[in-house]
């Protein structure tokens, strides 16, 4: 009789930077998740999910690595020619808060532009668990755009050029950089 051939659990590698966070390992989580987004690589961003990762995007709750790459695809089949610009806003042990804004236009080509904050929980191994996005958005014109790729091969790595709202606002890449929000009503949409 042969007895049952135990599986060794698979192991899964780290995902540095890993918990807790320093200001420049959170940075460069803030930075690593903009590029994927902004190459609308799917593959890539649900990667840095855990496979029970657990998601509030607006109302919509969302579970799984499955889930997520679902909503994602369903997002950018309505969001065409989507940018975003993602800031670190804050972080202590294995949470980030960042605040972010991004554009796109829908299929019928209306813009739009869209603010809002998202608190990310990570396990010790570097992955995503949790995800909280508070978004609003508001329609634009084309001619208000203020984010954009650079052509060629420096678009294609993800890395905005432009952000108006949020620079004139004082927050920056620059770790230590402050975010006064003075007159920031008056610019936001």
């Amino acid at each position: 009789m042969s007895t049952p051939v135990e599986q060794a659990p698979a192991i899964i590698a780290e995902r540095p930077p890993v918990p807790p966070f320093t200001a420049e390992t959170a940075l460069k989580k803030v930075k690593a998740a903009e590029a994927a987004w902004n190459r609308q690589d799917v593959d890539a961003i649900v990667a840095a999910y855990s496979e029970d990762s657990e998601w509030r995007n607006r109302a919509e709750f969302v579970k799984g690595r499955e889930n997520i790459k679902a909503f994602l695809r369903r997002k950018w089949d309505k969001e065409l020619d989507y940018v975003l610009r993602k800031y670190l806003w804050a972080f202590h042990d294995n949470r980030i808060a960042v605040c972010f804004e991004y554009e796109y236009r829908t299929p019928e080509g209306q813009w739009f532009r869209a603010y809002g904050n998202e608190n990310w929980e990570f396990d010790a191994l570097g992955y995503m668990r949790k995800r909280i996005a508070s978004i609003n958005e508001a329609p634009i014109a084309e001619s208000e755009r203020r984010i954009s790729l650079p052509p060629g091969p420096e678009g294609a790595a993800g890395e905005p050029t432009y952000n108006s709202w949020l620079t004139e606002q004082g927050l920056s890449d620059a770790l230590g950089a402050e975010f006064p929000l003075n007159n920031g009503h008056a610019n936001a949409y």
